[in-house]
């Protein structure tokens, strides 16, 4: 497993991925009771947005690491998938639950 991780850049990458795949878990298992649940859609959007914001940062992270062959090319793959999700479950929320004409 040591080799795996190749030193710090594999345990920050690992902490990072872990974080993100909390906030996603937040983002996709939080349900609104309805269209009038705006503090619910708030939280949601509010974690896909940092979801979002955390897979940038990991991505940049691990392409220094990547480029200089340290680690290998699939250590980006996890961010660009957290990217994905949290884009997707934000889309899905605006799309499904739009605003009223008083919001």
């Amino acid at each position: 497993m040591t080799v795996l991780l190749r030193g710090p850049w594999g345990v920050i990458l690992v902490l990072a991925n872990l974080l993100s795949a909390y906030v996603a878990y937040a983002a996709l298992v939080t349900q609104p009771q309805g269209a009038w649940d705006e503090s619910t859609l708030t939280g949601i959007e509010v974690a896909s947005a940092l979801l979002i914001a955390l897979s940038v940062v990991t991505f940049l992270l691990a392409l220094l690491p990547v480029r200089r062959q340290t680690l290998g090319r699939w250590w980006l793959a996890p961010s660009l998938l957290f990217l994905v999700v949290g884009a997707a479950r934000w889309a899905y929320i605006v799309q499904t639950y739009p605003q009223g004409p008083g919001g």
